[in-house]
Order: C-alpha cells, then structure tokens, then sequence
C-alpha cells in the first residue's frame, strides 16, 4: 500500500483529496496545513507521495517540495494549485517536482499523475544512484592512482608493481583498496607538512632535523596539539 501525505492549507481540500486516495488503496499517513509540517511529516514517515499546495501560509509549497526531494524525504512530489503559469510550472520541475496538478482536483486526472510522478521519481533516483556510484568509483581510481606513484616512488619499483603491492595490503589488511590508498595519501600529506616545518625550523635557526624535530614536538606538548597539528598551524601562519 503506496503512503501519502497531503499539504495543503484548505481543509475541505485535504479531506476530498484523503477521500478519494482512501477509495483506492492508499494509505494517508499525515496531513499539513503548511510546508514546515509537511517537511516534519516526511521526515517521519518517507512516505512514497507528497501532494503539496503550492500557495500556503509561512513557507511555501515549492521551497518544502525543494527540501524534501533534496533530502529524500519522499519518493516523489505532486504539486497542487489553482494556479498554471508557466514560471511555477519551470520552477517545479527545477525542485525535482514529478506531478503538477490544477485545482479543483478530480478521481480522473489524480490517480494516473501519481502513477506517472511515481514512475518519473524512480527514474530520477536511478539515475542519480548511477551518476554518485560513478562519480565515486572515478575519486576512488584518481586516489589509487595517487597512492600507487607514492609506492612506486619510495620503494623503487613500477606503478604496475605498486598497484600489486597496494592489492596485496589491501586483502592482508581486509579493506578497500580505495580506503588504504586514501590512508597512504593522506600520510604522505601529513609527512610532507612536518618535513616542510623542520626545514623552516632548520634553516630559521641553523639547527639539525633531530632537533628542529624536537622544538616542533615540545612546541607541540606546550600547545596540548599533535605534531601534525601543530606543523599544519605553523605553516598556515608563515603563509599569511
């Protein structure tokens, strides 16, 4: 049975809407008189529909429509409004809007918008699950690659036999190959950052790397911060 919540100000409106789901097997889990409760009901209840008023007193029905479907409150939104100019349609359909209704709203043209803002919601959840696990499997290969020339400079060997290397820790260490290589980059950032110290501190003051160390790490303990923290601050303040 497919939920539904009805947003709508007029109260007769709600109740013929309500009346006519129910007729048909649909499950009216709340109802709201304003785009705030709507929101507040859908994050209760995800419900498969919202059929939102557009004109609606303290935030409107857009703005609500807006939030929910950018928040996956709902499975998708169908406007209803006594209004049909051209700018609330384009805006709709820019906030994610699948159904557009003109009031007085009848059995005949609710239930076949539903099935077709519903179908429409689930193209548009498809493709965007499709465009993230893309977009995430090119940061994951960009953060290999970068792990894979960190191996392969600091062991001596090819990018080829580093990729092995990484594959090799990866199934030792159970994890991802993305997760460990994000790890090697991101030591090698912060080895990078206190190598960068030492040297200012080096050259500042004509002192070895053993004991510019040691003035970063009790500058560090002073400070109650990391050596990394500590570097990363140090650094921020002689770039300024």
């Amino acid at each position: 049975m497919r939920t539904v919540v009805i947003a709508d100000d007029e109260p007769i409106t709600r109740m013929d809407i309500r009346q006519m789901l129910e007729e048909n097997k649909f499950s009216v889990v709340g109802e709201a008189s304003d785009g705030f409760d709507a929101i507040e009901l859908c994050r209760q209840h995800n419900p498969d529909i919202v059929l939102m008023d557009i004109k609606m007193p303290i935030f409107d029905g857009l703005e609500a429509a807006k939030n929910i479907l950018e928040n996956d409150l709902a499975e998708c939104v169908v406007m209803l409004t006594a209004y049909s100019d051209q700018e609330l349609i384009e805006r709709a359909g820019q906030a994610g809007v699948t159904g557009y209704l003109v009031k007085p709203v009848d059995q005949k043209r609710l239930l076949p918008t539903i099935e077709i803002a519903v179908a429409q919601g689930k193209r548009i959840r498809q493709a965007k699950s499709e465009a993230e696990i893309a977009k995430k499997r090119l940061n994951d290969s960009r953060i290999i690659d970068r792990a894979k020339a960190i191996i392969a400079g600091e062991m001596g060997i090819t990018e080829a036999q580093a990729y092995r290397e990484l594959q090799s820790i990866s199934m030792t260490k159970r994890c991802t190959m993305a997760s460990l290589a994000e790890k090697i980059v991101k030591g090698k950032s912060q080895g990078t950052e206190i190598q960068n110290v030492k040297t200012l501190l080096m050259e500042r003051y004509g002192i070895s790397e053993a004991a510019a160390y040691k003035r970063l790490a009790a500058q560090a303990k002073q400070e109650n911060l990391s050596v990394q923290e500590i570097a990363r601050l140090i650094l921020s303040e002689y770039k300024r």
